[in-house]
């Protein structure tokens, strides 16, 4: 991450999390969760069911999901569509966060226009 503060990373991996719980949340109670899913953090269940066969079947997993992103990165939109992307790449392949995964899609996001 070597064009990004490390504050922003930081920030931006907490809203990841928190997103990946809240989907988890929302898929858990829309389905019938079996004990394992029970069991695990709701931000990895996404990892052990289908939430979502495509990114645009996120949106409702992940309503609002960014809005305290919003409030601490003002005027980053860049920056909040590509941690929305990454979130819902992880969610339809249902894949586990990966911090270095995140930092590179962020680097990405935060190069010059």
């Amino acid at each position: 991450m070597t064009h990004m503060p490390n504050a922003v990373g930081m920030a931006c991996e907490i809203a990841v999390l928190r997103a990946l719980e809240l989907a988890g949340k929302r898929g858990r109670n829309s389905s019938r969760a079996n004990r394992e899913l029970l069991d695990m953090p709701p931000h990895e269940q996404h990892t052990r069911m289908y939430l979502a066969r495509t990114a645009e079947e996120c949106d409702r997993l992940l309503a609002g999901s960014w809005d305290h992103l919003r409030i601490v990165l003002p005027d980053s939109e860049r920056i909040i569509t590509a941690v929305d992307w990454y979130v819902r790449q992880l969610i339809v392949t249902r894949q586990r966060h990966q911090r270095h995964e995140l930092y590179a899609v962020l680097a990405v996001a935060c190069e010059p226009a």
